[in-house]
């Protein structure tokens, strides 16, 4: 089953900090939503081709290896599924100017079909909103307290 998320929010940073935090997978953990685990693939470990393995816990466990597919330093961060669980995720971050960054993410998934899909759905769809709220609120936080 199909679903796209997008979100906003603005953050008391200036833009190169925030798109380095975002960047930087060892941090993951402490803003995302229902992130278990995030493990890099080689190199390299930042930028176009890093490749990750994760594991989301969002009611159920979600796993997918990822690929940076876009990346344009302060700009954009894109990564999409190579296997797992379909999706793609896109972090477009602008300088709002005096010290401010507005963050927009735009969340694609595709939650596997048949049984097991409705399954997974019927966990997962719930969880969503607690997700992006949580995870914005973790940004926000990390980011203007640092």
């Amino acid at each position: 089953m199909p679903g796209i998320v997008e979100h906003s929010v603005e953050i008391a940073a200036p833009v190169h900090e925030v798109f380095a935090y975002v960047d930087d997978f060892t941090n993951t953990k402490d803003w995302m939503y229902g992130l278990d685990r995030i493990e890099p693939v080689g190199e390299p470990l930042r930028g176009l081709g890093a490749t990750y393995d994760g594991v989301m816990k969002l009611g159920v466990s979600l796993t997918s290896r990822i690929r940076c597919t876009g990346y344009e330093p302060d700009r954009l961060v894109e990564i999409s599924s190579i296997s797992g669980i379909k999706n793609t995720q896109r972090w477009t971050f602008t300088d709002l100017g005096d010290g401010r960054t507005r963050l927009d993410a735009w969340i694609s998934y595709t939650l596997p079909g048949g049984p097991a899909g409705k399954v997974i759905e019927k966990a997962v769809n719930p969880v969503i909103a607690i997700a992006i709220k949580h995870t914005s609120e973790r940004l926000v936080h990390n980011l203007e307290q640092r």
